[in-house]
């Protein structure tokens, strides 16, 4: 109801809430959906991208759901590792068939079984190998062969690297590793980290315009909120921030990273009550992740009954409040 475009009348509003109702509907095919809703509320979101559910029976308990999904994990696994190992093998025979085309019938007339032609294996050939990535564009290679041919026979056992399109020793592979490849991958990986950092700013920005989005859509929800709790002596959020704390004087030279959820908070409130349960807090409708992998938290100062509350709790934690115990105490 608070994202119904039909609710808001300003055109950028309507907008909007148009683009956030959407979200909401892909959320209610979900979980409105038996099946999909299992797989959700055990998997999540990884859960519903696996492959292979399309051909799955319906009707599923959650526990054959759980079941089905570690089979179609194991069998993405075990295709992974076999695109990763690259697995080839050959095996050669050969036969003698001399005696099937050119006999000499005459010759063995009187020998006992002669009626039928020999054929005789009298060589064979077989290989394997399989490669094992040592880094992107490195891979150690172990082969394998074992031939015989009249009655004798050999093997060998081969443990090669291949890197910079050249076969050698891992004595000097490992060497050529450390002294230039290292390296070399240690400065790829930096740019990878900063193409990251830049992806990743730009979905931030994103995520940060879909909430302050929502946090305009709730203003005036959170008005009648704030009356409706204000004439009970309820439960009034007087600032709540989500992200980056720092409170260790030895990392003060680190920045703090938080965004202001006194709204987003509000607006979850009903009667005189607010539950999160154990989930990040970055999914709640007008927040973000304002520091994507860093340690979060949310802290909240709120009033009670007139009175001052303050709690602070991890990012995956869940919160109920009002609670006794995060009343500030104000004697002396």
């Amino acid at each position: 109801m608070l994202y119904h475009p039909d609710k808001h009348r300003d055109p950028e509003l309507k907008s909007q809430a148009e683009r956030l109702f959407n979200l909401v509907h892909q959320a209610y095919e979900v979980l409105s959906d038996p099946q999909t809703r299992a797989i959700y509320d055990i998997y999540g979101k990884r859960g519903l991208e696996m492959e292979g559910w399309e051909v799955v029976e319906r009707r599923r308990t959650p526990a054959e759901i759980r079941e089905e999904f570690e089979r179609l994990q194991r069998e993405r696994e075990e295709r992974r590792l076999q695109q990763r190992t690259n697995p080839k093998g050959t095996i050669s025979v050969g036969v003698d068939a001399t005696d099937l085309f050119d006999r000499y019938d005459e010759e063995y007339e009187d020998v006992s079984g002669s009626g039928f032609p020999q054929i005789e294996i009298n060589k064979m050939h077989i290989s394997q190998s399989i490669e094992a990535p040592l880094t992107a564009t490195d891979t150690a290679i172990l082969s394998g062969s074992l031939s015989t041919q009249n009655g004798n026979g050999g093997g060998s056992i081969n443990f090669a690297a291949v890197f910079y399109a050249t076969v050698g020793p891992l004595v000097i592979y490992f060497a050529m590793h450390r002294l230039i490849i290292k390296p070399y991958l240690r400065a790829q990986r930096e740019k990878e980290l900063e193409k990251q950092r830049e992806s990743a700013a730009s979905d931030i920005l994103q995520k940060k315009q879909e909430a302050e989005a929502a946090v305009r859509l709730m203003q005036e929800s959170v008005r009648r909120i704030i009356e409706a709790e204000e004439s009970r002596m309820g439960l009034i959020i007087v600032n709540a921030w989500y992200g980056k704390f720092v409170n260790d004087k030895s990392k003060k030279s680190e920045k703090v990273k938080v965004i202001d959820v006194t709204v987003p908070l509000q607006c979850l409130v009903k009667d005189s009550k607010l539950i999160l349960t154990e989930a990040s807090k970055a999914g709640l409708p007008g927040f973000y992740d304002p520091c994507v992998g860093e340690e979060k938290n949310l802290k909240v100062l709120y009033q009670f009954r007139g009175v001052l509350h303050q709690v602070m709790v991890l990012d995956s934690e869940a919160l109920r409040i009002p609670k006794q115990s995060h009343r500030i105490d104000t004697d002396g």
